[in-house]
C-alpha cells in the first residue's frame, strides 16, 4: 500500500476521531467507521477491527494517571453484563451480512450513525437523573449488538451516562473505561475465532501514531473552543457520513 491521498485521509480521520474522543469521551468509532465506509476506503469488517484496536489505545491514554478510579463502576457493571453476549451476536451478524447483504449492512450502519447522532444531540438538554438497572441492561444489550457489528459501543451508553447526576469528568472517564474494556473484548473474540487479514493489521499500524499523538495533544493542548462546540462539529461529520451510507445502501 503506497502512501497516497487515501492514506493521508485515513491518518486525518484517525487523528480527528482520537482528538474528539479524548476531549468529549465519545465519537472515535463513529467518526472513523462512518468516514471510511462512506468513501469506500476499506471493508466495514476491516474498519471495525481497526476501530477497536485504535480506540483501546486512545482510551488508555485518557485513563492515565489513575483517572480510571473516578469512573462510575456501578454503571459499568450493569452495562457490561448483557454487553458480552450481545457483542458476539453483533460480530456474527457482521460476518453474515458482509457476505450476503452488503447493501443492507451499509444501510444499517448509516441509520445507526444518524440515529446515534440525533440521540447525542439531545443528551446535552436532558435532565440529570439516575437511570434504573433495567435501563443500563437494555443499553448494554443494544451497545453490544452495534458494537459487535461496527465497533461503535458508545451511543446508548453515552445517552444514558449524560443523564446521570455525575460530573462531566466522571462521565468522560466512565465512557473511556467502557470503551477500553469493550475493545479488548471484541478484539480478543475476533482474533481467536477469525482470520484477520494483513490489510487489517497494516491499517491498524498506520493509524496507531496518529491516534496516540492526537490523544496526547487533546490532553495537553486542547483547542480554545467549548466542549459543546466540539460536539456540534462531531455531529455534523457523523450526520453527513450517515446520510451518505444510507444513500449507498439504498
Amino acid at each position: 500500500m503506497l502512501f497516497d491521498l487515501n492514506i493521508l485521509f485515513l491518518l486525518v480521520v484517525f487523528a480527528l476521531g482520537s482528538y474528539v474522543q479524548a476531549t468529549t469521551g465519545f465519537a472515535f468509532g463513529l467518526i472513523v467507521i462512518s468516514s471510511i465506509s462512506a468513501l469506500g476506503l476499506a471493508p466495514i469488517e476491516v474498519t471495525a477491527f481497526v476501530v477497536s484496536f485504535l480506540s483501546l489505545f486512545n482510551s488508555m491514554i485518557g485513563l492515565q494517571g489513575g483517572q480510571w478510579r473516578k469512573a462510575n463502576f456501578k454503571a459499568i457493571l450493569w452495562f457490561s453484563i448483557p454487553c458480552l453476549p450481545a457483542t458476539f451476536l453483533g460480530i456474527w451478524l457482521l460476518g453474515f451480512l458482509g457476505e450476503n447483504a452488503l447493501n443492507l449492512l451499509q444501510l444499517i450502519l448509516g441509520l445507526t450513525i444518524v440515529v446515534s447522532s440525533l440521540l447525542m444531540m439531545l443528551q446535552t438538554n436532558l435532565a440529570k437523573q439516575g437511570s434504573s438497572i433495567p435501563v443500563f441492561l437494555l443499553g448494554g444489550m443494544s451497545s453490544g449488538v452495534i458494537g459487535g457489528l461496527f465497533s461503535t459501543f458508545g451511543p446508548p451508553l453515552t445517552y444514558i451516562m449524560y443523564r446521570q447526576p455525575d460530573s462531566l469528568r466522571t462521565i468522560r472517564i466512565t465512557l473511556l473505561l467502557v470503551f477500553a474494556l469493550t475493545s479488548i473484548m471484541r478484539l480478543s473474540f475476533v482474533i481467536l475465532t477469525q482470520d484477520v487479514s494483513m490489510q487489517t493489521y497494516l491499517l491498524s499500524a498506520i493509524g496507531f501514531p496518529a491516534v496516540i499523538l492526537a490523544a496526547i495533544a487533546a490532553r495537553y493542548y486542547p483547542l480554545p473552543i467549548s466542549a459543546n462546540a466540539m460536539r456540534r462539529f462531531a455531529y455534523a461529520i457523523l450526520l453527513a457520513s450517515g446520510v451518505s451510507l444510507i444513500i449507498q445502501g439504498w
